[in-house]
């Protein structure tokens, strides 16, 4: 019989503990990778050498460099900009260093597949291909791989899918969040999670088109702001004027515009004095031109009719936040204006306000909570909107009389006079326990006939459209607000308008508002009940003008 020799017994719950030689072996095999797998490991912090000499990119704006550098020297690197810099190039390029000189993984998503596949890993797609001999590695739709430690992959950030981050974790990594203004704020979370590493970095590169976003919160904290006027292609024409808008130099404007004053030449047709001052101001700032960056044509014919201020304006070619939406419809500046009216009235004119303002009635605006969200009060004498507040809803029987008891409470604390309460729906409620109270109480139905039914949809778009007035004209004035300013000029600035295929001015859905704000705007909708509440039109406090 042969001789069988036994298997040792396993040791069970042995944990294994590697030696200190393997340790220093594997270590060894890990720099020995990352020094020969990299091949422009000299342009390891120096990506904008990397574009220059290896990629074969002829020209950085001064913009694209700084872009570069922060990306090197920060953790954190936001970039606003305007139409058409070269922001998505420049994150292409920064991409191909991370893998080829910088020695890790880079990360890219955006909003929609189409901006994944076709914006920025269409130009990582075209610079590899143009440098494909040189760099090497295997390339896909959205993938480059020169191996596993140094690759680089892209994927749609689906606004709800902050598992897409899961377990992205490596020493060296850049994640790139393209079109950053349309992610949401769970990616944008999911995505700052993932920077556990000290050699960890994160590029937001997009059009500043929405405030109130994810990408404007980190945009307050650091950014680096790219106008038009900073690019070659369009700096040589313009100037500042003393409106702080930049328009057309006087001396080009024959040679740049067509008979009726006010539409572009094409290039071809542009008089000899533009094309020189185009071709001195490139020698002189030792750049060129680049074919398909934003132009003097985009910027006359397309964004400045949108108007100077506009938010198209603003965002497109400022590469800033705009402050409000074009359709907003009580715009941000005009809060901020109420606000400012009433501070100098105050400060310069305190006698007087104080005595207007003594002498007024009271009014008062009332938003029932249906026991999802908060009732909420405003408080209102002649145009001035002295106080909002709301109070938390339980969800049964006796929230209505709570909301009633709002009412009287503040009556009884700053004085008695008239409110406006929605009557539809719960509202129907505390407005009959007003009633009985004795306190003068009026029912607002918004979904009623507007009083001049051609102009508006309904009346709370005329309602609306009023107070918006109002502030617009300078007639209102707001107070300080405390803890409840921002919540009340953001449920009034979020409140977008639209126009219906009759020219007839409607409020949107407000389901379509509470998806933006992520709660209903009840502050707004007092605001507006106390404005007009028992509201006659007269004694308004026109403000003092300095």
């Amino acid at each position: 019989m042969p001789f069988v020799k036994e298997r040792p017994k396993r040791l069970k719950n042995r944990a294994y503990k590697p030696t200190a030689k393997y340790k220093a072996k594997k270590q060894a095999e890990l720099e020995a990778i990352e020094a020969t797998e990299v091949p422009f490991r000299k342009y390891e912090y120096d990506p904008i050498g990397f574009t220059l000499e290896v990629l074969g990119i002829q020209f950085l704006t001064d913009e694209q460099k700084q872009i570069m550098r922060s990306v090197v020297e920060n953790t954190d690197c936001n970039v606003k900009s305007c139409h058409g810099i070269g922001k998505t190039k420049t994150s292409a390029l920064l991409a191909l260093w991370c893998v080829f000189a910088w020695g890790g993984l880079c990360v890219t998503t955006a909003p929609t597949k189409r901006q994944v596949i076709e914006l920025l890993w269409g130009e990582i797609r075209l610079t590899h291909g143009a440098n494909h001999e040189k760099l090497g590695g295997e390339l896909g739709q959205t993938f480059l791989r020169l191996s596993e430690n140094w690759r680089a992959f892209g994927f749609t950030a689906r606004s709800n899918d902050s598992n897409s981050f899961q377990g992205i974790h490596k020493p060296r990594m850049l994640l790139i969040l393209d079109e950053a203004c349309g992610i949401t704020k769970d990616i944008s979370d999911a995505a700052k999670a993932c920077l556990t590493g000290d050699d960890n970095k994160i590029l937001r590169v997009g059009n500043p088109i929405a405030a109130g976003t994810p990408f404007e919160a980190e945009c307050n904290k650091n950014s680096i702001t790219v106008a038009a006027w900073t690019h070659p292609n369009v700096a040589w024409a313009y100037q500042q004027d003393s409106d702080g808008i930049h328009r057309i130099k006087k001396e080009l404007r024959p040679y740049l515009f067509g008979e009726d004053g006010k539409t572009v030449l094409d290039r071809k047709d542009w008089g000899e004095p533009a094309l020189e001052a185009m071709r001195s101001h490139l020698e002189q700032c030792g750049a060129v031109e680049i074919r398909g960056a934003i132009s003097v044509k985009w910027i006359e014919n397309t964004a400045r009719p949108e108007g100077e201020g506009s938010a198209f304006w603003v965002s497109r070619v400022e590469g800033e936040f705009p402050l409000d939406s074009d359709f907003s419809i009580i715009p941000r500046r005009y809060f901020i204006m109420a606000r400012a009216k009433y501070d100098e009235m105050a400060q310069h004119h305190p006698e007087e306000l104080a005595a207007r303002l003594k002498l007024a009635k009271h009014r008062y605006g009332l938003d029932v909570g249906d026991g999802g969200d908060p009732h909420a009060l405003s408080h209102w004498q002649k145009n001035v909107c002295i106080e909002v507040k709301h109070q938390p809803t339980i969800g049964d029987e006796l929230d209505t009389g709570r909301a009633a008891a709002m009412v009287l409470e503040a009556m009884a604390t700053h004085g008695k006079g008239a409110v406006a309460v929605d009557k539809i729906g719960v509202g129907a409620g505390a407005l009959y326990v007003l009633k009985q109270a004795g306190v003068f109480a009026t029912g607002i139905h918004w979904g009623k006939a507007a009083s001049d039914p051609d102009q508006y949809a309904n009346l709370k778009a005329e309602q609306f459209w009023v107070v918006r007035q109002a502030l617009e004209r300078g007639e209102v004035m707001i107070a300080p607000l405390g803890i409840y300013e921002e919540e009340l000029k953001e449920d009034l600035a979020r409140t977008c308008y639209e126009y219906q295929p009759t020219g007839k001015i409607k409020i949107e859905d407000k389901k379509k508002t509470k998806e933006k704000l992520g709660r209903s705007t009840n502050l707004g909708d007092a605001f507006i009940y106390g404005f007009f509440a028992a509201l006659t039109g007269a004694g308004l406090i026109k403000g003092i003008k300095r």
